[in-house]
């Protein structure tokens, strides 16, 4: 086996690790050291991680680590998710582009607050929270006039966080 091959056996191995999906102590930290074999191999990893997060219910593990790598082609897969996934993945779709460092990540989030469904409006506004980032109060504020009043408290409970003052 030549290196490059040697090399794509051991993502498809750090990938496994990765999608296991175990909470215990010891199996969080060989998941630690999965990602951290996966972002040193960026170039090969991620292209193939991304094309996990297609569907309903992308692998929640898959769409934590996304935004680890920092890369401006995750940026689409996760609104597509925050917006089209089932709820559950929409709620760790908007986490995940909360905690990307992109500037486009903020701006998927903003635009996802004027979507047709609660949850994906409640999770933007989560993950905007999560980004901390006060450039998003104005996009915050406008977002008030939800109809639904589980919605807007969720998007006060935001900007809160934020310290965008009166909501």
């Amino acid at each position: 086996m030549n290196a490059s091959a040697s090399e794509a056996s051991e993502i498809d191995q750090k990938i496994r690790v990765l999608l296991f999906p175990s909470g215990d102590r010891q199996f969080r930290g060989a998941r630690e050291q999965a990602i951290a074999y996966l972002l040193a191999h960026a170039e090969e990893a991620h292209p193939r991680l991304l094309a996990l997060v297609e569907g309903d219910s992308p692998p929640v593990t898959v769409l934590a680590a996304l935004p680890r790598f920092g890369r401006i082609e995750s940026v689409p897969v996760l609104e597509k998710a925050l917006r089209h996934a089932s709820d559950a993945s929409t709620v760790l779709a908007g986490q995940a582009l909360g905690q990307h460092p992109r500037p486009e990540a903020r701006a998927a989030l903003e635009s996802a607050l004027g979507d047709a469904r609660n949850q994906v409006v409640a999770s933007a506004a989560e993950g905007l929270a999560l980004r901390g980032d006060r450039a998003s109060c104005p996009a915050l504020a406008a977002a008030l006039s939800h109809p639904d009043l589980d919605v807007r408290a969720r998007i006060r409970a935001a900007m809160a966080r934020i310290g965008c003052g009166e909501g």
